[in-house]
C-alpha cells in the first residue's frame, strides 16, 4: 500500500465528502464540502489528504487562530480528520498528525489543540497517540 501526504485540492473535495459521510452519517456533509471549497480558494488553514494507491484514504484539516483565549501566540486547531473505514488501522491518521504537526512546527507554532466529544474514545486515544493530552480548559456552551 502506497500512502502519500499532500495537500487537498478541490477535486479531492467529493471524496472526502464520501469518506466524512461514511464515518459519521452526518447530514452536513454538505456545509463541510462548501467550507473546505472556500478553504481551498482562500488558500486558508492546512488542509492534508492521504493518498494510498492514487485515491484519497484519509483527510485532516486545520488552521492557525492568532490568538486564543488569552494566549499571547499562535494557535493552531485541528478542525476535522476522517479515515475511510477500508483504511481505518493502518495509520493514515497518525500520518497525517504527524504531516500537520510537523508544519506547525515549521511556521514556529508550538501549540495545537482540538476538541473531542467525551464518549469518543477511538478518537480520544488517536489524539493521544499523538501526544495530546487533556488540557485546562472546560467547554461551555448554551443554546441561544
Amino acid at each position: 500500500m502506497g500512502v502519500r501526504i499532500r495537500p487537498m485540492r478541490a477535486a479531492d473535495l467529493a471524496a472526502v465528502s464520501s469518506i466524512e459521510k461514511q464515518i459519521t452519517w452526518s447530514k452536513r456533509v454538505g456545509s463541510l464540502r462548501k467550507h473546505l471549497a472556500a478553504m481551498l480558494k482562500a488558500r486558508e488553514g492546512v488542509c492534508l489528504v492521504a493518498e494510498v494507491d492514487g485515491a484519497v484514504g484519509g483527510f485532516l484539516v486545520g488552521d492557525v487562530a492568532p490568538w486564543e483565549f488569552g494566549e499571547d501566540r499562535q494557535v493552531a486547531w485541528i478542525k476535522v480528520v476522517g479515515v475511510d473505514p477500508r483504511h481505518q488501522g493502518a495509520g493514515l491518521g497518525k500520518k497525517l498528525g504527524q504531516a500537520f504537526l510537523k508544519e506547525m512546527r515549521a511556521r514556529g507554532i508550538r501549540r495545537v489543540k482540538t476538541l473531542v466529544e467525551w464518549y469518543s474514545g477511538d478518537l480520544v486515544a488517536y489524539f493521544q497517540s499523538l501526544g495530546f493530552d487533556r488540557a485546562g480548559a472546560i467547554v461551555l456552551e448554551r443554546f441561544a
